[in-house]
């Protein structure tokens, strides 16, 4: 499965690249006076305003909120940006070699420097934890 790691701190998270839309260098963010602190702020693709929001927090990863890099996503709430400090990069990851757990669990992968936990971006961005509306 091809995938985009994503180094937070000491740990590497990956999404499939079939969630991933595109990778954004330096987006310029507006912020909101008022917000739940993992939602970074908005920026705009392409004439579509996005939310953009801090995967290190929404990972329960220790890491400084960044903006430098914005992973572009498909939501079933919309398009969705996750911000990261490190240009995040793409490889394959085994199946076959996946850890076996839980269900619910993430899977881990074995990486070259250490092990690769897969996120799913729906699972991320619950809207019941962001008090974002739900979709009808």
């Amino acid at each position: 499965m091809k995938a985009l790691v994503l180094p937070l701190g000491e740990e590497r998270y990956a999404l499939t690249l079939t969630s991933v839309q595109q990778v954004l260098s330096s987006p310029r963010v507006t912020q909101l006076p008022v917000t739940d602190q993992a939602l970074l702020g908005l920026i705009n693709v392409r004439g579509e305003i996005v939310p953009l929001f801090d995967l290190a927090l929404l990972a329960g990863v220790d890491a400084k909120p960044s903006s430098a890099f914005a992973i572009l996503v498909a939501t079933s709430q919309g398009p969705a940006a996750l911000g990261v400090a490190v240009r995040p990069e793409s490889t394959e990851l085994d199946e076959k070699l996946a850890s076996d757990g839980p269900a619910d669990a993430p899977r881990v992968y074995p990486g070259g420097r250490g092990l690769i936990t897969l996120l799913e971006v729906e699972t991320l961005l619950v809207t019941s934890r962001l008090g974002l509306p739900r979709a009808n």
